[in-house]
């Protein structure tokens, strides 16, 4: 073994216990750096046995018999290297450096070519057979990475019946029973880890092949049996399943106390095998342990175990009733420095799951608290979504604007100087609103001065900023797709709770559902909070007017039906209004010209049936507003 390979191998292999995704590196990285390469003296034939087909395909690729063949040449090849000589140190050399291609070689025939280069030199005894066992762990790892796993075992087989007193032999074992995992032979990868146990103290230990390497690779063999017994479960049908988590919880108790486990892994593992198990009091106890003896964990890590706890906390034989304060508490508190998804999906689920199970219960209040939490948490630093749709139409309105000037032949400069102050306001939007729209920024930006002048030249050319405006109206799309698709089941659950609670009103939280915004041509004073206006294909009603003296813009509706778009006309509810729509963006026609709610059945059914209530809502509304006036 190289002395390069061993310091690999030890530094960052052992360690660090990630044997399946680790194996393949070590041995096609580690075991192939042959410039430092020690003598071995190598191992006489045995006499008289017997090799199959198989074996002897492997010796001819290998360019000599060795030493499982009768016929062995091994213990008197290059006799004439017992005392070194000009040509001796000359070949060896050259071996060396050509040995160092095996480790970068990218398919099996590249690396045979190699083989069959190097063999071929006049090199010494023992530089050739730490070749050769090289070869054969480069050949199975070619083997593996296309997924030829019978064949991979082949090559790793002949190492373990050739070089059997070897100190690599509980690693070559190792990685036999990660190719079985692969290969889905669950009780076979285990076998092949109590090999690992059982070899380890059998092999030649001198240098760094110490005592302690030998309690490390029996550990990562443990390890592994349990990570083993972990991945089966996974796989099976949850009443055959149970046994194997059972098995992997009492490993994981196990290895939790040797002194070269990595504690928080382990222990982490172990809750996880209890969890599926269904061990929930048990749950609440590891995971209890777990916080008190990590506190400098992953933060997502440390997010799903406090998931597993409280969902434990509430379903064990000791459920504890208070259980809402811990997630309120957990809720509340800020993500952990350097926080990503990983860490927050656990806070959806639990607020997921938590809300739903509350609802079916009954207890609509406490439903409707995590339902709030959760959409919360879907919008991000967007608390109103409806604020895409607003940016969205100012975007619209700039480009209408643009093109009408095109029309009348203004030039570009002029049209930019034009529509600066609408960009400047969009840009407050968003800013005030927390969305993104770095384009337009940029474009704004330009000068260093928050003006888009071109320098000396003047103001720049319409056309060179007309492409940002286009992609920013793209990507506002696309992200308020995003957020209403993942936020409107949580609005109609909202809804819904609300409708249970008789100090909510639900009417806002389906309109939120049925939401757009739209510019119109209307006399003063039509266009009212509440106001309703309907033709033969589209009815809405407004739920916010635009700001004083500007009746025409922004105007946030809620769609009972239809999609509106450009020139239609209609009348308000007693007929005596009329409003045209000159521009529209909703939930129904984003820019992208798709229908969000017909992309899925689920949103499709929740935009219906927001439709359905809100129509039943004001109904009820307007109904009880006549029975009042009756009684009056």
């Amino acid at each position: 073994m190289c002395d390069a390979a061993m310091t690999f191998f030890t530094a960052h292999y052992l360690p660090s216990f990630a044997l399946r995704h680790s194996l393949a590196v070590v041995f096609s990285v580690a075991l192939f750096s042959l410039n430092t390469l020690r003598g071995e003296t190598p191992t006489e034939p045995k006499g008289g046995a017997k090799i199959n087909d198989e074996q002897r395909s492997v010796n001819d690729l290998l360019g000599a018999p060795l030493i499982n063949n009768p016929d062995s040449s091994i213990a008197t090849e290059n006799t004439k290297f017992s005392e070194e000589t000009a040509y001796s140190k000359q070949q060896n050399e050259k071996a060396r450096l050509k040995s160092k291609d095996l480790g970068a070689t990218q398919n099996t025939e590249d690396a045979k070519a190699v083989i069959r280069e190097v063999l071929g030199l006049d090199a010494s005894t023992s530089l050739k057979t730490d070749f050769r066992k090289a070869s054969l762990l480069q050949l199975a790892s070619h083997s593996e990475q296309k997924k030829a796993y019978e064949e991979a075992q082949k090559y790793l087989s002949e190492y373990l019946q050739r070089y059997s007193d070897d100190a690599l032999i509980p690693v070559v074992l190792l990685r036999q029973g990660d190719l079985f995992r692969k290969m889905g032979a669950y009780d076979l990868e285990r076998q092949k880890y109590y090999d690992v146990i059982k070899s380890a103290p059998k092999v030649k230990l001198s240098g760094r092949f110490d005592l302690n390497y030998v309690k490390r690779i029996a550990f990562i063999a443990r390890s592994q049996i349990a990570d083993s017994f972990y991945e089966e479960a996974g796989k099976l049908p949850r009443h055959r399943a149970t046994d194997k988590y059972i098995s992997a919880s009492e490993m994981y108790a196990r290895l939790a106390e040797a002194e070269q486990a990595d504690k928080r892994v382990i222990t982490l593992k172990y809750v996880r095998s209890l969890y599926n198990q269904g061990n929930h009091d048990g749950v609440v106890k590891a995971g209890s342990s777990y916080f008190q003896k990590f506190e400098n964990g992953p933060e997502r890590d440390e997010d799903e175990v406090r998931y597993l706890v409280l969902y434990s906390s509430r379903h064990g034989s000791t459920s504890d009733q208070d259980y809402l304060a811990g997630y309120r508490d957990w809720f509340e508190s800020p993500p952990g420095h350097g926080s990503n998804g990983d860490a927050l999906k656990w806070r959806f689920k639990a607020a997921r799951d938590l809300a739903g199970e509350l609802f079916n219960e009954g207890k609509y209040a406490d439903s409707l608290e995590f339902y709030r939490t959760l959409a919360d948490l879907l919008s991000g630093t967007v608390t109103r979504p409806e604020e895409y749709l607003y940016l969205m139409l100012s975007i619209k309105r700039v480009l209408s604007r643009a093109e009408a000037l095109e029309a009348d032949d203004i030039p570009g400069p002029e049209i930019s100087n034009l529509i600066e102050p609408m960009l400047l306001d969009i840009q407050g939007r968003a800013k005030s609103s927390l969305v993104q729209i770095p384009l337009i920024n940029a474009v704004l930006n330009g000068s260093g001065n928050g003006s888009f002048k071109g320098g000396s030249s003047g103001a720049a050319e319409w056309s060179s900023i007309k492409p940002a405006l286009v992609k920013s109206l793209d990507d506002l799309s696309a992200e308020c797709e995003k957020a209403y698709t993942s936020i409107l089941p949580i609005l109609y659950r909202i809804a819904l709770c609300s409708e249970r609670i008789p100090s909510q009103s639900a009417l806002g939280k389906y309109e939120k559902i049925r939401v757009g915004v739209m510019d119109v041509e209307a006399e003063p004073g039509v266009v009212d909070d509440n106001a309703v206006f309907s033709n033969q294909e589209v009815k809405f009603h407004i739920l916010k007017k635009p700001a004083a003296g500007n009746d025409s813009q922004g105007v946030l509706i809620c769609v009972w039906h239809g999609i509106p778009a450009s020139g239609m006309e209609l009348k308000s509810e007693d007929g005596g209004e009329a409003v045209k729509i000159v521009d529209f963006v909703g939930l129904a026609n984003l820019a992208s010209g798709t229908n969000l709610h017909e992309n899925s059945l689920p949103l499709k059914l929740v935009s219906d049936m927001a439709s359905w209530r809100i129509s039943t809502l004001k109904w009820e509304e307007s109904f009880k507003k006549q029975m009042t006036e009756i009684a009056n």
